[in-house]
């Protein structure tokens, strides 16, 4: 029960980030037809810079459908990117219900680039030239529960003989002939003669089915997982043209609301508006040489 009420909070969250962004670009068609009007230039006003067109990314790209492209491919999706998030539909209707697969926090991406062949081996050559890599904290992530399926056991690391490393564990398989209860569900993880295969982790100690490893059902290891650790997403766009302009446009996006942007010296935040203005106006001004740049009231 747990489990399906943190699924249904973590849709919930999407789909109003979904919305969020929908409202975004709403607001963008306002800012433009005020614009026609107004006499105020849109450079002028901070708002209309967050509202407008030129802010709102978006189009059809692929990513891929498990770890080795090769053999399983890749899947079109359609992708937002708004002033805020990186958002992922399976299909146009699925943004037009604000249903997400994927949202990524703009403010958790480090870097966008083109790839190498060295970065996707197994991907095919003439590929190369289309594709190009998102790297962000894996706490930028949010993924529908149901997105994805089985799980891709090339994720699984079997780095020590017998040992499993999943998601910060370290399983081993075992065999329990006492009484023993699975921690996934409610099914008797023990037999005096006959125990279904089992599996416990060495640092948390958690319990569980074997099957349960295929199904995803297993929580982060409390004692040893690192939620900030650094992910990467490969995209794959319809041309190269189309390539470079994804990563143009996207590497000013993260330059002005990427991780960077919005971290110090210090590590410590700061506001996105604080960190574009910042990036505008050279520090060695005085306040009366700043303020001869505002607009006259």
């Amino acid at each position: 029960q747990v489990v399906e009420e943190t699924a249904a909070r973590l849709r919930l969250q999407m789909e109003l980030d979904s919305k969020d962004s929908e409202i975004e670009q709403l607001l963008g068609r306002l800012a433009t037809l005020g614009s026609e009007t107004a006499s105020l230039s849109s450079a002028e006003n901070d708002n209309d810079e967050i509202f407008s067109q030129d802010n709102r990314i978006e189009g059809w790209l692929s990513v891929p459908n498990k770890q080795n492209i090769r053999r399983h491919g890749w899947k079109k999706q359609y992708v937002v990117v708004s002033s805020k998030k990186i958002i992922f539909y399976n299909s146009e209707s699925d943004k037009q219900n604000t249903d997400p697969v994927l949202i990524l926090d703009l403010n958790k991406v480090f870097h966008v680039r083109p790839v190498t062949q060295g970065d996707v081996i197994r991907a095919d050559a003439k590929d190369i030239p289309r594709i190009f890599q998102l790297l962000y904290a894996g706490e930028g992530e949010a993924r529908r529960p149901d997105e994805g399926g089985p799980l891709d056991m090339s994720r699984v690391i079997d780095d020590k003989p017998g040992t499993i490393v999943l998601k910060g564990h370290e399983f081993i398989q075992i065999s329990y002939h006492m009484p023993t209860n699975c921690e996934v569900c409610p099914k008797p993880l023990w037999h005096m003669f006959r125990p279904p295969a089992a599996l416990e982790c060495r640092r948390c100690r958690i319990k569980l089915h074997r099957d349960h490893l295929e199904k995803d059902a297993i929580a982060p290891c409390k004692l040893h997982y690192d939620p900030n650790s650094a992910k990467d997403l490969l995209i794959l766009a319809p041309s190269t043209e189309e390539q470079k302009v994804w990563v143009q446009r996207l590497t000013k996006k993260i330059q002005k609301c990427g991780y960077k942007a919005n971290t110090n010296a210090d590590g410590a935040k700061v506001s996105p508006r604080e960190s574009t203005r910042s990036t505008l106006k050279p520090p060695f001004l005085s306040v009366q040489q700043r303020s001869a740049t505002l607009p006259s009231k």
